[in-house]
């Protein structure tokens, strides 16, 4: 095993027994106490190790508390949703995506586009996308609580330029927002990219949008009709899925 995996396989060790010695650590994983010395004096070195009792045990310190400060609730979502995305991309062959808010924008956490031949733009994990431009942003904003899509769009009011190419926009999003209320996903045909149409559905977490799966398609390739009447049930069977395993 690789020195990085070894390491490894020690902090989870200590994780999980807490306070303990050299040879608690050799019994628990099989590393010879040669090497788990040599690992325990690095992690020590590095502070996240400390030793007790007389330095004949050790334990973790608050300073592993620092490897975990880059994780973010959603980040776990994207891992749990990808599985469910993949799924989908038999059934569907166009590329899916799973987006969460973030200061009042909506960001990918997780895509298929990496893994489908038919990418036809630039979305990427970490992508961050306009809240009212988009049908993610539109069927969420239409499924998160009253208060929540208050306050957004009140900072996003507060945010821009009140020229007539805003008040358009929002008026516009409002509609849309409205229509997604009522029909439980929402549209964008044409805009970015262009040529394409995107179907976005809510993922809903005891009543409350967490975030939405959307899937996009060549405007060409199929219908707006069809694509509803097709791409619909699998769409709301993933986004069921990926709310059951936050539920849970």
């Amino acid at each position: 095993m690789a020195i990085d995996g070894r390491l490894l396989t020690v902090i989870e060790s200590i994780n999980d027994l807490g306070i303990c010695t050299v040879v608690d650590l050799h019994r628990a994983t099989g590393i010879s106490r040669p090497a788990v010395h040599r690992i325990v004096d690095n992690l020590c070195s590095f502070g996240y190790v400390e030793r007790v009792d007389g330095h004949s045990s050790v334990r973790l310190t608050s300073q592993i508390l620092a490897l975990s400060a880059g994780y973010r609730p959603e980040h776990r979502m994207a891992e749990q949703a990808m599985p469910v995305l993949q799924m989908l991309q038999k059934r569907i062959r166009w590329p899916h995506t799973f987006a969460t808010p973030e200061a009042d924008m909506m960001v990918i956490q997780a895509t298929t586009r990496h893994h489908n031949p038919f990418v036809f733009d630039r979305g990427r994990t970490g992508l961050r996308l306009p809240i009212l431009s988009t049908a993610s942003g539109c069927v969420y904003l239409a499924h998160c609580g009253e208060e929540e899509r208050d306050a957004i769009l009140t900072r996003l009011q507060s945010h821009q330029m009140r020229d007539d190419g805003f008040d358009e926009m929002l008026s516009a999003a409002r509609d849309r927002i409205a229509i997604a209320a009522k029909k439980g996903y929402a549209l964008r045909s044409g805009g970015e990219p262009e040529r394409t149409t995107t179907i976005a559905l809510p993922v809903i977490v005891y009543s409350t949008a967490v975030g939405a799966l959307c899937t996009s398609f060549p405007t060409s390739a199929i219908t707006l009709e069809d694509a509803c009447a097709k791409y619909l049930p699998d769409l709301r069977e993933a986004a069921k899925s990926i709310a059951t395993l936050f539920e849970n």
